[in-house]
């Protein structure tokens, strides 16, 4: 019985970190409202919003355009028959007009008729201008229409875009570092960015960690004290972006308890409540000792 509890036990906890949130939860970029989203990750969702509403836009004005289409072609059937009554009754009417009939029979079946064709004609007349607004409707939807070619090469365009963005983040990871970074060696910049951090001194600390990332020295670590300086700024989403490639870099480091901690904040700052919970309760069932884990029962308890 006790080794059937160590069991389930077991098996609870892998469950729990099999479900453990991604810090790329924020940044997710197959969100419905993705958020915590780097420059170019930003670049890549508006992107893939205009794709989305080109396509919509192109099915509404399909269907704009086949309902137009059948009402006029059933305008145009209406009015060929109404033409073709008007000629009849104009044959009639001549019939009439030389046949022996009695003159009072006669006139009033002539009058009858000379008014059914006004009134077709008038019918005429006014479906005639009713087709007309219909094809101004269809002059400008097809002005505007988004044909299969050009939405093809929309989605091109923003797969090519996609293809050279990648290609400039791997080649360019963070921005060149002025001369008197570059004069120092690794340990001697990570020790006095440390200490500026110490000091809250974050315009000058933050150029070194970017340094680091750029000579790739310790870059989980330095991507996880960018994180820290803008979460200690309330810059919520630019810090999960940060967070989130510190635990891209490695899942196993001394400061993963706080990452998640302070990253589930950064969720609850940005609405996302739901998320921030499942990131709370992965830290507790992994990090159960940790200081960040009794932070993350008080939260719990918050929302």
């Amino acid at each position: 019985m006790k080794r059937l509890s160590l069991l389930l036990a077991g098996a609870l906890l892998l469950q729990l970190q099999a479900s453990e949130p991604s810090v790329f939860g924020a940044g997710n970029l197959d969100s419905d409202s993705p958020y915590g989203l780097t420059e170019s990750e930003k670049k890549i969702v508006e992107n893939r919003q205009n794709l989305q509403n080109a396509k919509r836009k192109s099915q509404e004005n399909s269907a704009q355009l086949q309902s137009l289409r059948e009402r006029i072609d059933g305008l145009q059937t209406i009015i060929e028959g109404l033409a073709e009554k008007t000629q009849e009754n104009r044959l009639k009417v001549g019939e009439l007009t030389s046949g022996q009939d009695v003159a009072a029979d006669r006139d009033a079946k002539v009058a009858a008729l000379e008014e059914a064709v006004h009134a077709n004609e008038a019918n005429i007349a006014s479906l005639k201008a009713v087709l007309e607004k219909m094809a101004a409707q269809v002059d400008a939807i097809n002005a505007n229409y988004v044909s299969k070619d050009e939405f093809n090469g929309l989605v091109g365009e923003i797969n090519a875009f996609k293809r050279d963005l990648g290609k400039t983040l791997k080649s360019v990871s963070a921005p060149a570092a002025t001369d008197s970074l570059q004069s120092k060696s690794s340990k001697e910049l990570a020790a006095e960015a440390k200490a500026n951090y110490n000091k809250l001194f974050f315009k000058e600390a933050i150029p070194m960690y970017e340094e680091l990332i750029r000579r790739s020295y310790k870059p989980a670590y330095a991507h996880f004290m960018i994180g820290e300086m803008w979460h200690y700024r309330k810059e919520w989403s630019k810090a999960l972006s940060y967070y989130k490639e510190s635990a891209a870099r490695s899942s196993k480091t001394s400061f993963m308890p706080k990452l998640m901690l302070h990253s589930a904040e950064c969720m609850m700052h940005t609405g996302d409540s739901a998320n921030a919970k499942k990131f709370l309760r992965s830290l507790i069932a992994k990090y159960p000792a940790s200081n960040e884990a009794a932070e993350a029962e008080r939260l719990l308890n918050t929302l």
